[in-house]
């Protein structure tokens, strides 16, 4: 903000609160904290304050205005941070997170659920490292693989066939199952 916005600022703010002074020195002062930021960023503080039924009574605090905002001179710096992925405990880069995530959560699902239902141990590092495409074909594999074995339980089959199908009503997962217990009921 430079000195003019600044004081346009405060006369908004004094629009709103009479007994809001302004004066020389608190132009200096304001200025010296509002120069670091962009006007619109600074003005929406203001809005957001004026609309709050918690401070809106009150005269904003240039701390509190200015709290969260982003220094002109830092927009568009990009800043990476690490966060940590809850089913492996890694610290992965933020721009990674989410895909990173998905395809913890999935490999660990594959690798638990082959030891249970096909007694083999796969290593989850080699299907974390697999390319997109070869996991994603291999994800189909293991769904479709777990819909057909007789040992995996019903009310597992029904999520599986709800990821694999978002779009299906509970009716027609419910006549997928039947026709699966038909199925596996033929077989004994």
């Amino acid at each position: 903000m430079d000195k003019k916005e600044t004081i346009r600022f405060m006369d908004r703010i004094k629009s709103h609160y009479q007994e809001f002074v302004i004066d020389d020195f608190k132009i200096s002062e304001w200025y010296g904290k509002l120069k670091y930021y962009d006007s619109e960023d600074v003005n929406k503080k203001l809005d957001e304050h004026l609309a709050s039924e918690e401070y809106g009574d009150s005269i904003p605090k240039i701390y509190f205005l200015t709290k969260y905002l982003i220094p002109t001179e830092e927009k568009g710096k990009i800043k990476h941070y690490t966060i940590y992925c809850p089913k492996c405990g890694y610290d992965i880069p933020d721009e990674e997170i989410n895909h990173h995530t998905k395809r913890c959560y999935e490999a660990s699902t594959i690798v638990r659920d082959f030891k249970r239902y096909f007694y083999k141990n796969l290593q989850k590092s080699k299907l974390m490292s697999l390319p997109d495409e070869e996991f994603e074909k291999l994800y189909q594999e293991y769904m479709n693989k777990m819909l057909s074995c007789e040992r995996v339980e019903i009310f597992r089959k029904r999520i599986l066939i709800h990821i694999m199908y978002p779009e299906y009503t509970d009716n027609d997962i419910n006549k997928i199952i039947k026709q699966m217990v038909g199925k596996e009921e033929k077989h004994e």
